[in-house]
């Protein structure tokens, strides 16, 4: 099974994880949420979807140097070991 190096830029998952970097197994991006989720709590979810279920638009996964929303990495599966920048929605501004 790959391993999946998490890189965790900043944010909310971050702070949950008290993280900056992790690794899980795992052959989809899906299951790393899973994953995530059963270590850290249905938190995990709240950052990448809203309460009806809809991936957050704005969070950005970087694999192999392109960027993706949540929607367009949920089906992705993986067959070699690879690195993903989590990059959160950021709040606020002028």
């Amino acid at each position: 099974m790959p391993k999946i190096t998490l890189r965790l830029m900043f944010g909310p998952l971050r702070s949950l994880t008290g993280l900056e970097e992790l690794t899980i197994e795992a052959e989809e991006f899906k299951e790393i949420l899973d994953n995530l989720s059963r270590k850290y709590g249905e938190q995990v979810y709240e950052i990448f979807f809203s309460k009806n279920g809809s991936p957050h638009p704005f969070n950005h996964i970087i694999i192999d140097g392109k960027t993706y929303t949540v929607q367009e990495a949920l089906n992705m599966k993986f067959k070699e070991d690879k690195t993903i920048y989590l990059w959160p929605a950021l709040d606020g501004g002028v």
